[in-house]
């Protein structure tokens, strides 16, 4: 039997006692935050389900009407859309990322509890957005990766388009910010002793797969902006005609959409590693390599996106450079599979609901692993490329890998999350039908897809000989269905009084979430725990070294009870307060997003407005934070290092991507206007004179913040100030340039050149824009004596991200002007 926590002194309540409605509306307890997404992501799972039965009915026979055309593309479009950004990520990283990164790491909170809030807010906007149009507008049908040019107005006029690009744009804010957060968390806020190779590996793979967020959605939003301003402000960055090329979309989109299935992938992988050593009742085998591997998988699925475009004819030399990529990351990949099977070889094994889904991912996941091996060759690619044979391959990795790992998790931590089991006996009925309806529905795919039926088709022939396996799959499709409805049956049946109630371990487990009692409370640890080695409760429990763990637990020795520090009161456990401006932030943006697709300029001014005074009151909500204060949002990592700055350092690396995105297409795009005015047209001595005086600001952004470091409130306005007046002079010197260019003739759709470069300049004057807001909001903080030496590090922060906004001008000065002066540059 599994030891038990010592029950503490003071009363511990559950996070999920108390508050009514309006305490879980501006909740920012992480674990509140986690059940709400899962609230949300359950709902899209039962509505993206309907779409993919529909899909089903409408090919159960050659030549069928149950859908039309249209309705058919919006359903498929809908389905692949909805499962990705408002099923498969809410879970992975929203409900068991957010409920569980604290706990494994032996925090109280994440490093930015209002942020967190305000991803799931917005996360929440995003997918009302994208389903919108089932009100007006219609529903998107373009497919879920949205290929250019068919999502151009000229092809699908209408909001449905403008709903998706809308609704993505708010949804991968929200991941980013998710990204942000969780990536600052884990490096700063790990419990005393818990060094990157004493991790759980699900934290490993959460910390690597922020990283890739955090590089891989800026180009998704770049490419989104683009898709905005050709539908919204009549630009053609995808127009053929205007000499740009749609392809530019597809390196863009698969540029996000490769690393986004490790996004999804890699949080599988970490949750697999949780899982099978607690059932296996053995260490994870080969540790070291495994998170090692994550790294490299990371690191690879960035240079892999060209084996989606193999037949867009990008060359003999890009091709064989991403299929050589493509084939390596087989190998890290492989590691894991061996590492997981070598973890059961040998092992005592609980064969439990959670353990039974968790084999079935190794089954399942190294089919569609296999499957996808092939496309790294080009010639196999060109014939199976828009067939059913690749449907076949991502439902193995997306649901056989990652969907069955969702399932085994929720059978794992259930207990811990809601303080009450699921049934075993309902369980294992749900695992054998979804096995049943999976494979059924998705492995016939294979073989239609070599007999050459197309994917995204509505109907068929019926001289094609396709329907006996396309009706087998439909029948799977329902079979799946009805796994998914025990599935929710389980779960309405545990929140009743018929779920019996979880102890803390009810597994035996090996990380820091046992630890606490079932469900736990708000504050998680009582006592920040104390971490001695790798599986830090199994230590605990059964002794320092982990082999001798196990045979302890074979030999039948009881466990050794953990000594947990003296316990404080809980009273005595400072969180912060929750706040209503994660929400009314939220509601602000889809206000200004709901007036942008509507073309009402009074509604999205009023979104604006809301959004930017919520920003700022965010920033004041807890103005009264020291650098002594206890709240997590505020405090100093274990290494030194101000949670705050670190959040901001890996911002500035998402930035980097966005701005190098936007670049590299201005560079592409500089020579190929057909008509119209060209680079001749820059001013470079104003533009100059303006980067000198941006420059300079920098300057005193650097004597701002020595003299706020020194207390001297006087020179730390003045100076504050000076940096404000350089950047309006600098933002002022843009508008007097863009006004002259218009009077010359050149607007922003005039040609290609006059768009790349109108949004290229024209973001990075947005960003100097939010810039000199915040030093604004700073320069009134120390106008009202609310900005002084404990607060130095918020002026730091500000001049960080100056800095950074300068830097970017340097490189965009250098390309966009002086190398365009350059004849032949």
């Amino acid at each position: 039997m599994a030891a038990q926590p010592k029950p503490l002194p003071v009363h511990q309540p559950s996070y999920l006692e108390g508050g009514g409605i309006l305490g879980w509306l501006t909740t920012i307890d992480h674990k509140r935050v986690a059940v709400m997404y899962l609230v949300s992501a359950l709902f899209f799972l039962a509505l993206g389900g309907f779409e993919a039965m529909a899909i089903r009915v409408q090919l159960w026979r050659p030549d069928n009407h149950v859908l039309s055309a249209a309705i058919y593309n919006a359903f498929f479009t809908m389905h692949g859309t909805t499962m990705i950004f408002l099923v498969v990520m809410p879970l992975l990283l929203g409900f068991f990322g957010n409920f569980l990164i604290p706990l494994q790491i032996g925090a109280r909170d994440v490093a930015f509890p209002r942020l967190n809030a305000l991803s799931f807010w917005l996360a929440l906007v995003a997918g009302i957005l994208l389903h919108l149009g089932w009100i007006r507008g219609g529903l998107p049908d373009a497919g879920w990766f949205g290929y250019a040019n068919l999502t151009e107005r000229y092809f699908t006029p209408g909001l449905a388009i403008d709903w998706w690009v809308i609704g993505l744009l708010v949804s991968g804010t929200s991941t980013v910010l998710t990204g942000l957060n969780f990536l600052t968390t884990i490096i700063a806020m790990r419990a005393p002793g818990m060094t990157y190779m004493r991790m759980p590996m699900f934290m490993w793979s959460l910390m690597v797969t922020s990283i890739l967020i955090l590089i891989a959605f800026p180009a998704l939003t770049i490419g989104l902006i683009f898709l905005l301003f050709d539908r919204f402000f009549g630009t053609h960055f995808y127009v053929a005609s205007a000499g740009a090329t749609p392809i530019l979309w597809q390196h863009l989109f698969w540029l996000f959409g490769h690393p986004e299935v490790y996004i999804m992938a890699l949080p599988a992988f970490g949750i697999i590693s949780e899982v099978i050593p607690t059932f296996s009742r053995k260490p994870l085998f080969g540790y070291p390599m495994m998170a090692y591997s994550i790294c490299l998988i990371a690191f690879l699925s960035y240079g892999v996106w060209g084996h989606h475009m193999f037949a867009t004819g990008m060359g003999p030399v890009a091709d064989s450079a991403f299929a050589i990529t493509s084939m390596l990351i087989a190998i890290p990949t492989g590691v894991k599979i061996f590492s997981w099977i070598a973890t059961v070889w040998g092992g005592s094994l609980r064969m439990t609901t959670a353990f039974y889904f968790a084999l079935g991912m190794l089954l399942e996941f190294t089919l569609g692993g296999l499957s996808g091996v092939m496309h790294a060759s080009a010639p196999i690619d060109l014939q199976q490329t828009d067939s059913y044979f690749v449907v076949a391959h991502f439902h193995y990795v997306l649901f056989g890998g990652v969907m069955f790992t969702i399932l085994a998790a929720f059978y794992y931590w259930w207990p811990k999350i809601s303080g009450r089991m699921l049934s075993e006996r309902l369980g294992k009925w749900h695992f054998w039908v979804t096995v049943v309806g999976f494979n059924l529905t998705f492995f016939p795919m294979h073989i239609l897809g070599m007999w050459g039926m197309p994917r995204r088709t509505y109907t068929y022939g019926a001289g094609m000989g396709w329907t006996h396996l396309n009706q087998l799959e439909t029948i799977g499709a329902f079979i799946l269905g009805i796994a998914f409805l025990l599935f929710y049956v389980n779960i309405f049946r545990s929140l009743t009084s018929r779920g019996e109630r979880a102890p803390a371990d009810p597994w035996d487990g090996r990380s820091l979430e046992w630890s606490t009692p079932s469900p736990p409370p708000a504050y998680n640890f009582a006592t920040i725990p104390q971490i001695r080695g790798r599986d830090a409760w199994w230590i605990l429990k059964y002794g320092r070294a982990g082999s001798r763990g196990v045979a302890a637990y074979m030999s039948g020795q009881a466990p050794a009870q953990p000594q947990p520090s003296q316990p404080v009161s809980a009273e005595d456990i400072h969180m912060p307060a929750p706040s209503i401006f994660p929400l009314v932030l939220s509601l602000g943006v889809g206000v200004m997003g709901l007036g942008l697709i509507i073309d009402w300029y009074r509604i999205i001014l009023i979104g604006a407005a809301v959004t930017i005074l919520s920003i700022v009151g965010m920033g004041f909500e807890y103005a009264d934070f020291g650098e002594e204060s206890h709240d997590p949002e505020h405090a100093p990592s274990s290494g030194g290092v101000d949670v705050r700055k670190i959040g901001l350092w890996s911002f500035i690396g998402s930035e980097c991507v966005f701005f190098a995105s936007l670049i590299s297409t201005f560079i592409v795009y500089k020579s190929r206007s057909l008509a119209g005015p060209g680079p001749k047209i820059l001013n470079i001595p104003l533009t100059s004179f303006s980067t000198f005086i941006l420059l300079m600001s920098s300057l005193l952004m650097v004597l701002a913040l020595a003299a706020t470091q020194r207390g001297d409130k006087r020179w730390e306005r003045i100076w504050l100030g000076g940096v404000i007046a350089f950047g309006l002079i600098f933002l002022g010197g843009q508008v007097y340039e863009f006004t002259s260019f218009y009077r010359e003739g050149m607007g922003l759709t005039t040609n290609l050149f006059s768009q790349s470069f109108f949004v290229l300049v024209g973001f990075h004057g947005a960003h100097v824009a939010i810039g000199v807001l915040w030093l604004s909001v700073l320069l009134a903080a120390a106008m009202t004596d609310k900005l002084g030496q404990s607060r130095a590090l918020s002026v730091e922060l500000a001049g960080l991200y100056w800095h950074f906004v300068d830097v970017v001008w340097i490189i965009i000065f250098t390309l966009v002007y002086l190398m365009q002066a350059v004849p032949g540059a």
